[in-house]
């Protein structure tokens, strides 16, 4: 089985496969805050419905894929 790779790196990993050169760039381009982005993306705040769907799109992953991506359980 492979290494974890923590939430942190994983999403800098997407963003940057997007073409995002940094968190400011990928937080303008999504309307989200910075603050919001780490708080998210370090497991220190769930991520509301509608910006999940704001994420997805942004990064190429499906809602499943995101989920799992974060730690949350996936039926």
């Amino acid at each position: 089985m492979g290494k974890k790779v923590d939430t942190w790196t994983w999403f800098i990993a997407r963003y940057e496969q997007q073409g995002y050169k940094s968190l400011n760039q990928f937080a303008i381009a999504t309307g989200l805050q910075k603050s919001s982005l780490s708080r998210y993306f370090h497991n220190q705040r769930h991520i509301p419905s509608n910006t999940l769907a704001v994420l997805c799109r942004e990064l190429e992953v499906s809602p499943t894929e995101l989920l799992i991506a974060i730690g949350e359980k996936v039926k």
